[in-house]
């Protein structure tokens, strides 16, 4: 597996919306620097959305700051078993999305995909011939509000994953346009909607 991928499927699509979606917190539980598939359990109602997304042909993409292998804590053979039990529990094929970004770099690493980084959404549009604003980035801390806003996307936060995002929310430190939901389906409910 890459760690950066883009479906030729997808290419000059001008499929919209686009989304983007963090993996830890956003899509699945999250666990401090998961390194075991075990450990992997799917957030309610994910598997249904992101069905509904490839049931319209909406290019959908993940997205995750993966810092243990740069911390050295663990290699990326094992984020990409927990990325191959995700799509096993989507009960998708990995070619079935659109892309995804694993960003193996520890903070304060130069050059690579890490978010708050728009790189990858950057590359993904320029792959879709898609202006940023038709796109989405969904995701459960700052940081991926802050790629949104970096990237040009919609910012959108969920409260299911950790609780630091919606704390700040609710004490006025987030200035950023954004939209919290409770969760990822609630999200692509309300994307779907507009």
């Amino acid at each position: 597996m890459d760690n950066v991928w883009l479906n030729p499927h997808y290419a000059a699509s001008t499929a919209t919306p686009a989304i983007f979606a963090d993996r830890d917190g956003t899509l699945i539980r999250h666990v401090d620097y998961i390194d075991d598939p075990a450990k992997l359990e799917l957030l309610p109602g994910v598997r249904e959305s992101v069905h509904r997304l490839l049931d319209a042909n909406i290019p959908f993409f993940i997205l995750t700051n993966q810092s243990g292998v740069g911390r050295g804590y663990f290699p990326i053979e094992q984020v990409h078993a927990c990325q191959n039990k995700l799509f096993e529990q989507l009960a998708i094929e990995p070619s079935d999305i659109a892309g995804w970004c694993i960003a193996p770099e520890a903070p304060g690493t130069e050059g690579g995909y890490r978010k708050p980084s728009p790189r990858f959404i950057q590359e993904a549009c320029a792959h879709l011939q898609l202006p940023p604003r038709q796109c989405h980035m969904i995701g459960d801390t700052r940081v991926d509000l802050e790629t949104a806003w970096q990237a040009g996307a919609h910012a959108w936060a969920v409260a299911c994953g950790k609780p630091q995002l919606p704390q700040q929310i609710a004490a006025g430190e987030i200035t950023g346009p954004h939209t919290l939901c409770k969760d990822f389906p609630a999200c692509i409910d309300a994307i779907l909607s507009a």
